[in-house]
């Protein structure tokens, strides 16, 4: 009777799977629709760095602390992995479908605001 074969190990959690986990975990959040993420893995703890869109009208703070509360159960939870951090930049606001911007791009001046 041959020996069973050894269980192979998981794949590791390198930076760049954590920062897709960390991503699809923001991307469930129904006022921040998309982000960028960049993670540090030093021993067993994370630093996330979160580049967020968030949708117009939101509470910014309370988005940002609930988007930190949901990376670090996500990660430690799937990665075993420690969330020390989570620095969270909002980079844009998505208008809701139908609204337009507040600046005029097809005018000679494309930065300049028009009156709203």
């Amino acid at each position: 009777m041959a020996a069973p074969e050894p269980a192979t190990p998981a794949q590791p959690w390198t930076e760049e799977r954590v920062a897709r986990l960390v991503e699809d975990a923001v991307g469930r959040a129904p006022a921040a629709p998309d982000a960028t993420a960049t993670v540090r893995v030093c021993g067993g703890v994370a630093r996330v760095d979160l580049d967020l869109v968030v949708e117009h009208g939101a509470h910014l703070p309370s988005v940002a602390e609930a988007v930190r509360r949901r990376i670090g159960v996500r990660v430690g939870a799937e990665t075993g992995l420690t969330v020390e951090a989570v620095t969270v930049t909002v980079v844009d606001l998505r208008l809701p479908d139908g609204a337009a911007p507040a600046y005029d791009e097809s005018g000679a001046d494309a930065d300049a605001w028009t009156a709203t």
